[in-house]
């Protein structure tokens, strides 16, 4: 009976993916049908009898088959720009139009922003993201060229000195105002003239600019290069439900916490006190994870291939 119960709950999720998939077409974001898809969430209600029944592997070829499954949805609406909160570094376009906010069950994770964060070894964006552990791991993310520091570099030189002896909320907080202060705001497309390109440490310092992603990466590469763990940060990209968009930001485990640093405000906050924040997959210390919330037998399938995220962009590509 137990076992039959736990394929029940498969099958669950699998149906709740295929039923949108051949769901009617949605043509903007302003069409949004439900809660459910509202701002095309990535996020998936798993029940926790489920996940541990599942090997890492069936529940990693499950999650693939479902997002495989989904139609992708036409976002050309998140294109058009708001006007950004005063005090707020400028990130990326937002939907002219309202769209309404999925329901978000109270955190029961222990992951990044109370979710529950699912091994995935197959996540496309593990490979944009294998240049800049290289730096980290022999150390030339945060170096100078030929003996030539940048602006950028230097600025993060001088931090480095000050908090050498400094607590890691210290550290946490010089890192994020540095970065966020010594590095320009600019979208893929208008960078690297292509529309999701996650540039290593190297590369954000030499420009001096970078999106989202990129200033996450930086600062992980930052913290590393002054005796922060890898295994401690991962790179979160996330569905902004405040300001539609898709994000990405650093989280830092420090004493049973998660401390948030992020390139659109310079205080470092605790992901408590980020509710609109919805985790969609993360990557720490070169390995990939899902995110996703346990809300009893409740499954929520993703709308659009995890790939086609653009952070910062404002959409998808």
């Amino acid at each position: 009976m137990k076992r039959s119960i736990r394929t029940s709950n498969i099958a669950a999720f699998a149906f709740s993916a295929f039923a949108l998939a051949f769901g009617p077409t949605i043509s903007s974001a302003s069409a949004l049908p439900s809660q459910q898809m509202a701002g095309a969430m990535h996020s998936f209600d798993v029940a926790a009898d489920t996940v541990r029944a599942l090997p890492l592997g069936g529940v990693a070829s499950l999650l693939s088959l479902a997002t495989s499954a989904i139609g992708t949805i036409d976002v050309a609406a998140l294109t058009r720009a708001l006007p950004e909160p005063a005090g707020w570094v400028k990130e990326s376009a937002a939907p002219a139009l309202p769209v309404a906010r999925p329901a978000i069950a109270a955190p029961t994770g222990n992951a990044a922003f109370g979710t529950v964060a699912i091994p995935f070894k197959r996540l496309v964006a593990l490979k944009k993201f294998a240049p800049s552990l290289a730096e980290m791991t022999d150390g030339t993310a945060v170096d100078c060229n030929g003996g030539k520091c940048s602006e950028a570099t230097a600025a993060l030189k001088v931090a480095f000195t000050k908090t050498t002896q400094s607590s890691i909320r210290d550290k946490l907080n010089a890192v994020n105002v540095t970065i966020n202060h010594a590095i320009r705001y600019s979208r893929d497309i208008d960078t690297y003239k292509v529309a999701d390109y996650w540039a290593t440490p190297a590369e954000t310092l030499s420009r001096q600019q970078g999106d989202c992603e990129d200033f996450a990466i930086l600062k992980m590469a930052a913290l590393h290069a002054d005796g922060v763990d890898l295994k401690d940060m991962s790179v979160v990209v996330l569905y902004d439900q405040k300001r539609r968009f898709y994000h990405a930001v650093l989280s830092v485990a420090v004493n049973g916490n998660r401390f948030i640093l992020d390139n659109m405000r310079d205080e470092v906050l605790s992901d408590t006190k980020l509710p609109d924040y919805v985790p969609l997959y993360s990557i720490a210390d070169g390995k990939g994870y899902l995110h996703g919330t346990r809300t009893g037998a409740k499954q929520v399938a993703s709308a659009m291939p995890l790939e086609k995220v653009a952070p910062g962009e404002g959409g998808a590509f």
